[in-house]
This record gives C-alpha cells, sequence and structure tokens, in this order.
C-alpha cells in the first residue's frame, strides 16, 4: 500500500513504523490520527501512555491527535459479543467480527472472520479494552489538556452505555 500511494504522490512521506516507535519520526506534526481500533492493540495501559506522550512530543502547538476505537464501556458494561456484520453482496464478501471478554488477562478475544465468494479466513488479535476514563487520564498524563469526546466522526454526543464508538479530540 505504500509503494501504491508513493507512485501516485512521492511527495508523501508514508512509513510502516510500529506505534511505540513514533520518535524515531523526523519533525513535528498538525495532526496525528490513530483511527481503526488500532491503540487497543497496544498491549497495556504502559504501552498506550508510551505511545500518547510520543505523540504529544510530536504535534506542533496547537497540534491534534484524534483517536477512535471501539466504545469497549459499552462493550464491557452490556457483554457485547459481537458487532453487526459488515456486507458487501457486489464482491461477494461478509466480515464477522466477534469479542470475548477474558476478565482474568483483562483482553478481549477479537475474532473475526472474512468470507469473499465462498472461502472464510478467520482471524483471533488480544485487545485491551480500554475505558473511556481511562484513556482520558492517560492523554492527561501525557499532556494533552483540552479534550473532546464524540460517539462517531459525525460528533454526535458520545455516550458511554449507547455509542458503538469512541472518537477522542485531543490537543
Amino acid at each position: 500500500m505504500i509503494q501504491q500511494l508513493k507512485a501516485k504522490d512521492p511527495s508523501i512521506n508514508a512509513q510502516a513504523l510500529n506505534m511505540l516507535n513514533l520518535h524515531e519520526l523526523p519533525g513535528s506534526y498538525d495532526l496525528i490520527f490513530c483511527i481503526g481500533n488500532s491503540l487497543v492493540h497496544l498491549d497495556n495501559p504502559e504501552e498506550m501512555k508510551q505511545f500518547l506522550t510520543a505523540c504529544k512530543s510530536k504535534l506542533k502547538s496547537g497540534g491534534k491527535l484524534i483517536l477512535q476505537i471501539v466504545n469497549f464501556d459499552r462493550i464491557l458494561e452490556k457483554d457485547i459479543k459481537q458487532l453487526p456484520t459488515i456486507t458487501n453482496d457486489e464482491h461477494h464478501l461478509t466480515f464477522e467480527r466477534y469479542y470475548n471478554y477474558l476478565p482474568g488477562q483483562h483482553k478481549v478475544d477479537f475474532k473475526t472472520v472474512l468470507t469473499v465468494q465462498g472461502e472464510s479466513y478467520e482471524n483471533h488479535v488480544p485487545l485491551f479494552p480500554i475505558r473511556s476514563a481511562e484513556i482520558r487520564a492517560l492523554l492527561d498524563t501525557a499532556g494533552f489538556t483540552t479534550l473532546e469526546l464524540f460517539g462517531s466522526f459525525k460528533k454526535d454526543p458520545y455516550d458511554p452505555s449507547e455509542s458503538s464508538a469512541l472518537v477522542i479530540i485531543a490537543r
């Protein structure tokens, strides 16, 4: 994907980089975004704090960090086991997403099943289910002073019990 992007526009500085190595990027930025439930792939709050602190150090004065994750307040409180299946009839595709909370490990086994034209591919990934209060505290510790929480990219109000997503704009 990076090669395709650079072929379209060689001036774009696209890189594959471990989230915990963000400090290796040169310069500073107006915007950093971490979307697609990426943050919860880090193993624990300490790794998340390390990443968020690096984000803060890489932002220019007045810069923004945009985070988006699944709303784990809702997932854990309501013991939600599955998100709605994504279907694309044109490509004969379905994408199923299952959540199995493992209380002894405080992890979620995130199981996905992608079915394309009758062939199914299953994957399991452990996620750290961070709650909104925990992420706010980590952002505060990392030096962010202004936080806006939303329930979607459309800036719907965030409701810990009802919103499917948690979107945070941190300055």
